[in-house]
């Protein structure tokens, strides 16, 4: 358990949270454009095909929470018979919240304070969707709280989130290429157990993005829907009959023939 408060900062104090913040911020915040001209096609469809299709069902009276929401684009791309929904956005990025009610004004968008406290009255939401933001906050366990708080009574919470390191040591506080200075990944079996500890039903738990399958897409891109979904049941053999071989560190190049992040649903 000490290896989850080190890597998970459930023991950080006030200081160190609000210095992993300041750094989070000020790396997030040179978007101001915007990071993405369009949500990657990647995060689109593999979304769409582990977890929104089977588990994304509101209603046109449930409320939506888009928790991490950046530009908003990540259900900007759903079908229009799915975006009926009251869309709320929070995000710590204040420079991101304004491209995206500039690009998407029908959502609300509302600032997340740095008391980590979500801004929003408990049980408000009837789904809660957090994709791949966990991993840039500190104390994971209190931001699952948070979004526990706020989800109503039967709702809905869709998580998605790397699984490894992404050769981060944690604390080190140095930006590699492509990531901000203290992202790191969140094993599946630390998710289960806050969740349960919650008390929370998980309905899955997929390992998905498939190493070999990223080094695939690096190369070449689906031009089509039936690639692409021939490309996602490709990913979802690789990464559940390797799921055993998902190590937080990979310094070994076996070690990278296994899945690297997990989608998890959960329900209160």
């Amino acid at each position: 358990m000490a290896e989850d408060f080190r890597l998970y900062g459930d023991d950080f104090n006030q200081d160190a949270i609000e210095q992993w913040f300041r750094e989070e911020a000020q790396y997030h915040n040179q978007f101001s454009g915007g990071r993405f001209e369009d949500h990657p096609k990647l995060y689109q469809v593999f979304d769409w095909y582990y977890a929104l299709l089977p588990y994304f069902h509101p209603r046109p009276d449930m409320r939506v929470l888009d928790f991490g929401c950046a530009e908003g684009q990540a259900l900007a791309h759903l079908p229009a018979e799915r975006r009926t929904y009251s869309y709320v956005g929070v995000d710590a990025s204040r420079s991101l919240l304004e491209r995206a009610a500039r690009v998407h004004p029908e959502g609300e968008y509302r600032l997340m304070p740095a008391d980590g406290i979500i801004p929003a009255k408990d049980g408000e939401f009837d789904y809660v969707v957090v994709l791949g933001v966990l991993h840039h906050v500190p104390n994971v366990a209190h931001y699952l709280k948070e979004l526990f708080r706020v989800l109503g009574p039967g709702g809905r919470l869709i998580l998605r989130e790397p699984s490894h390191a992404m050769g981060r040591i944690p604390g080190s506080h140095t930006t590699l290429p492509g990531l901000s200075p203290n992202e790191r990944g969140i094993p599946a079996h630390y998710l289960q157990s806050q969740l349960k500890e919650l008390g929370m039903r998980v309905l899955s738990l997929r390992p998905a993005y498939h190493g070999v399958v990223l080094q695939v897409l690096r190369h070449w891109q689906p031009r089509s829907d039936q690639a692409w979904r021939v490309l996602v049941s490709i990913d979802k053999v690789l990464s559940d009959a390797t799921r055993w071989n998902d190590h937080y560190q990979r310094p070994q190049i076996w070690q990278k023939l296994a899945p690297t992040a997990n989608y998890v649903v959960a329900a209160k």
